[in-house]
């Protein structure tokens, strides 16, 4: 009787993170990811000399055990596809949220916030309502907040 509390309670405690999902999304998936305006969180997985050179507005840089706040998701910018992914699934993994590769890295994130080379009337993708905490991606005192 007691092992099936147990069983219970381990189940109850993971079960957020097995419904987490992990994903490598292409300029159209991640376009219609952000046009749900959830409250997100963009990683910046590159190295060092990448992300000097070339910085994302906004990004926290990665780091192990960050975790996007509850209720929104993350999208991990790597410097190749497989290591995005990889990152993406340890992240949901541990935190439960859910969180997206972009594929393409950070070339393919650029052309997103430029719209894709669209010739229509541009819109905004970057996401119109997100907290950045402290140095991470947890929940804590904001910095920043936009709405």
């Amino acid at each position: 009787m007691k092992w099936k509390w147990l069983l219970m309670l381990s189940w109850a405690l993971y079960s957020p993170a097995w419904a987490a999902t992990a994903a490598l999304l292409d300029g159209n998936h991640l376009r219609e990811v952000l046009k749900k305006n959830q409250p997100c969180c963009v990683i910046d997985a590159r190295g060092e000399g990448a992300r000097k050179q070339q910085p994302i507005p906004f990004a926290v840089i990665y780091k192990e055990g960050i975790k996007p706040k509850p209720g929104g998701f993350a999208l991990v910018v790597g410097g190749n596809d497989r290591q995005a992914l990889e990152i993406a699934q340890a992240v949901a993994r541990k935190s439960g949220q859910d969180v997206y590769a972009v594929k393409g890295g950070y070339a393919a994130w650029i052309q997103i916030q430029a719209g894709g080379g669209k010739s229509a009337a541009p819109e905004t993708l970057m996401p119109q309502n997100f907290t950045i905490p402290s140095n991470t991606c947890e929940q804590g005192q904001a910095l920043h907040e936009y709405k």
